[in-house]
């Protein structure tokens, strides 16, 4: 038994990271479903450290289908940003324990086993996330301009880039294009900034996808934050 227990906790690197999250902070929650994930946003709630993690799950009608899928043992992978002195993404995969309608919308969940991340102000490539180059108008045409999406959908992204002095910062409803490898063939996505967040030295750029479909399932299905 003392083995099993071992087994499942964190390091104390990887609970610092943890312990950055703070409660009321804006949390994607990836739910395993037959046919298709499905992802939401809500908010993080607390801990119990080595028990269980809390996330707020409203009771109301539009989120009954989530509700419906939080089914105790089902798989569910977090990601936040933590856009804080940090710089880093946080990943991690949890089961549901027990969803709650009072006194209040509650999903309880398992502690995670292991939290991944990517550090955005590391000199190192990050192990995780989708490395990409951008294009824009604004960019030097001679310089590879490489960033990192950190939170994906089929509507759109989110890519972290870092703040250099002859990289300008990409105005909102700016045309982007995004280039990465896909089985050692260059594919291009097409985007808008929808949004932008200086942060230190890191901006974050919101996008919106403008290019065909089938190209962001197929970076949807290639690409996952969690192996």
């Amino acid at each position: 038994m003392a083995e099993k227990i071992q087994s499942n906790l964190l390091n104390e690197d990887r609970l610092d990271s943890l312990r950055t999250l703070v409660p009321g902070d804006k949390v994607d929650l990836q739910i395993a479903m037959p046919a298709a994930s499905k992802r939401v946003k809500t908010d993080y709630v607390g801990m119990l450290i080595n028990e269980c993690l809390l996330f707020h799950i409203p009771t109301s009608a539009k989120w009954i289908t989530t509700r419906d899928a939080l089914t105790v043992g089902n798989d569910i992978v977090v990601r936040s940003v933590l856009e804080g002195d940090t710089g880093e993404v946080i990943a991690f995969k949890v089961k549901v324990l027990k969803l709650l309608s009072k006194p209040s919308g509650l999903l309880i969940t398992t502690f995670p086993k292991r939290i991944e991340s990517i550090g955005l102000r590391s000199v190192k490539r990050a192990q995780l996330g989708i490395s990409v180059r951008l294009e824009a108008d604004v960019y030097p045409s001679d310089e590879n301009i490489i960033g990192i999406i950190i939170d994906l959908s089929e509507k759109g992204c989110k890519v972290a880039l870092q703040v250099k002095p002859n990289w300008p910062v990409v105005l909102d409803e700016a045309e982007v294009t995004l280039h990465y490898s896909l089985d050692g063939k260059e594919v291009a996505l097409t985007a808008k900034v929808k949004n932008h967040k200086l942060d230190n030295d890191v901006v974050y750029y919101g996008l919106a996808f403008t290019c065909d479909q089938k190209l962001i399932k197929t970076l949807l299905s290639r690409h996952t934050l969690l192996t």
